[in-house]
């Protein structure tokens, strides 16, 4: 069981990835957006961390970077609808071990998430 930090703004597409990754049977928390991800990230400890680029207050690429300040270990996935190159590439130079195009095959990300924690 791996314990995620979820946060994306679209809350259909929050629901669904959640719903995926509990049949995981993962401990999924969900934000809205960048903000509430980094708060929640610093009052709980988490083993995965997935963020979607563009989302209001604080997006997921300054998210990344803060989080990553606090546990430069923690891995991270990011996604988007519509980011464009640099930022794909901006989320990989901040740590993210891959970035994903919405929209893309959840199986993918339940390998990925499997296959690094166990490691």
């Amino acid at each position: 069981m791996v314990n995620i930090l979820l946060a994306d703004d679209d809350k259909n597409f929050r629901t669904l990835l959640k719903n995926e990754l509990e049949e995981e049977k993962h401990t999924v928390d969900v934000v809205s957006d960048g903000v509430e991800a980094v708060l929640r990230f610093i009052n709980n400890i988490y083993d995965f961390v997935l963020l979607d680029i563009r989302m209001p207050r604080l997006n997921g690429i300054d998210a990344l970077r803060i989080i990553k300040t606090i546990n430069p270990n923690v891995p991270a996935i990011t996604f988007s609808g519509d980011a464009g190159s640099s930022e794909i590439s901006e989320t990989l130079r901040c740590g993210a071990i891959k970035c994903f195009t919405k929209p893309f095959a959840i199986a993918q990300l339940r390998d990925d998430i499997r296959n690094y924690v166990l490691r």
